[in-house]
């Protein structure tokens, strides 16, 4: 056992170097949770192999080398295909245009008789179709954002909030991207309103990379920052939300996990009450207005106004 670890940890400091030049030792180490020591035996291992590693200002690998190419079965290259399938419907992403040419890349080395069995057997197989935004026109945009989140630089956008309903022109640090209700958003610090925020990208009308760099924070992680958010507006405190949901709506409700904090009582008549922990309710609100009649707010009293008050407003609208 202790020599498979070993193994499997050597494979992976061969790729984090081949996947990061001028990796160094320390992140190494951190990544592979091990010490420093542990880092210079497995990489002296590779070296005994054969494999060309150097070090220039970090840890590398010669240009031209090359393991030999993975062997994959039906069951793994049908996977990537799916999920091939599904990122491909981000059209006019770096990922539609990734993944296209990945799958490419795979289907030209893998044998034709397992290519023949991927594609007879992918049409048993069809990936719920879901609306997206199409970013074609907005490649550019995408890209100067990911230039900046790469090289940790500055960037100027002309944003429009719906919220206000206004166009302004702000410096932002990306510090990544949050893919959320079939859109993606940007996550940053803005400058105009000294805060963290998030920027829906195909509400970006324009974006220029400056010559500014910035040091994002290191323990920042945009799954942290979202927290308990239903999709993507986050709410000041976390509230409990309980759901009572009819006995034919809760056979559907039970089959899905709507939120990561999603906990389900049943009751004797099949209905049902799903309970969530969740900062912000204004999307939770629309989630539940879904099911109309079928649902009740049991708590808290706020969210219980809320569909209150929309339900009137189409009463309104329809009478």
């Amino acid at each position: 056992m202790e020599r498979a670890s070993r193994l499997w940890r050597t494979l992976k400091i061969f790729t984090l170097i081949e996947g990061r030049p001028g990796i160094g030792a320390a992140e190494l180490a951190e990544r592979c949770e091990v010490s420093l020591r542990t880092v210079y035996r497995d990489i002296n291992l590779l070296r005994l192999a054969g494999i060309p590693i150097y070090h220039d200002k970090g840890y590398r690998v010669s240009e031209g080398f090359f393991l030999p190419p993975v062997q994959l079965d039906l069951n793994e290259v049908l996977s990537l295909a799916m999920g091939a399938e599904i990122l491909s419907r981000q059209k006019g992403t770096p990922f539609q245009r990734g993944v296209e040419s990945a799958m490419e890349k795979i289907y030209a080395v893998i044998p034709s008789g397992l290519r023949d069995s991927v594609t007879r057997e992918s049409t048993h197989f069809s990936p719920a179709w879901e609306p997206t935004v199409d970013y074609g026109k907005r490649m550019h945009t995408l890209e100067t954002l990911e230039d900046g989140v790469d090289e940790n630089r500055t960037v100027q956008i002309t944003y429009h909030s719906l919220s206000r309903d206004e166009v302004t022109t702000r410096e932002v640090d990306p510090y990544g991207f949050l893919f959320r209700s079939n859109a993606w958003y940007l996550v940053g610090f803005c400058h105009l309103r000294g805060e963290i925020k998030i920027f829906k990208v195909d509400r970006i009308q324009e974006a220029t990379l400056l010559e500014k760099a910035f040091q994002p924070p290191e323990d920042f992680s945009i799954q942290e920052y979202m927290g308990e958010a239903w999709q993507v507006m986050r709410g000041d405190a976390l509230q409990e939300v309980k759901v009572l949901f009819s006995p034919q709506a809760a056979l559907y409700v039970k089959e899905c996990l709507w939120h990561f904090s999603q906990r389900c009582a049943e009751r004797d008549d099949g209905s049902a009450v799903l309970s969530f922990r969740v900062s912000g309710l204004t999307e939770i609100c629309s989630w539940i207005m879904a099911f109309g009649g079928e649902a009740e707010v049991l708590q808290p009293p706020e969210l219980r106004e809320m569909v209150l008050e929309r339900a009137k407003g189409i009463v309104q609208l329809y009478r």
